[in-house]
């Protein structure tokens, strides 16, 4: 699965648990995520997310906060399910898409995915996101990332999946998975 559709649906679900800071990390197929301004409600919120069918009593506890989540492939293939039957539902269409968390993870995600990564870490804070990744060739890197420069690529992203080729012409395809 891209990079930009995983960090997208995460980024949905940190959306609701109303997550700003965190690091997300590469761990095989599953994604990892940590934070230290993860609320009790949060991390239900994610807890839930991520084991909807998980309605013990045990879950239903106080438990304190691990501050951590995974996400499995699994996990992000039925969260993305979920989100994109909302998706149909919702009218009009979302218009201050490219300032949410799962639009500038997605667009961030596209950028590794363009630069083909094969693992990376995020530190995402209110000023900025800083991305250690590895190429596919183990070749270590980093940048820096600002909002505005995500929202920036986010656009960019956009244009390029808007657009397809078919027997030599462009044609303007129709957004479904946003």
């Amino acid at each position: 699965m891209a990079h930009a559709k995983s960090l997208r649906v995460i980024g949905q679900s940190l959306e609701v648990a109303r997550l700003t800071a965190f690091e997300l990390e590469t761990d095989g197929p599953n994604f990892v995520l940590r934070s230290n301004s993860l609320t009790k409600t949060g991390e239900w919120i994610l807890r839930h997310a991520l084991s909807p069918n998980d309605i013990s009593e045990q879950s239903a506890r106080q438990l304190p906060v691990s501050r951590s989540a995974r996400f499995s492939p699994a996990d992000i293939s039925r969260l993305d399910h979920q989100a994109q039957k909302q998706r149909r539902n919702d009218f009009p269409p979302d218009t201050q898409a490219y300032s949410r968390l799962s639009q500038l993870l997605r667009a961030l995600g596209d950028h590794l995915d363009r630069i083909q990564v094969s693992a990376f870490h995020i530190s995402w804070t209110s000023d900025s996101v800083s991305v250690d990744f590895q190429s596919l060739d183990g070749q270590p890197d980093s940048r820096t990332f600002t909002a505005e420069k995500l929202q920036q690529l986010g656009s960019h992203s956009r244009f390029r999946r808007s657009s397809i080729v078919r027997y030599g012409i462009p044609v303007r395809k129709k957004h479904t998975d946003e």
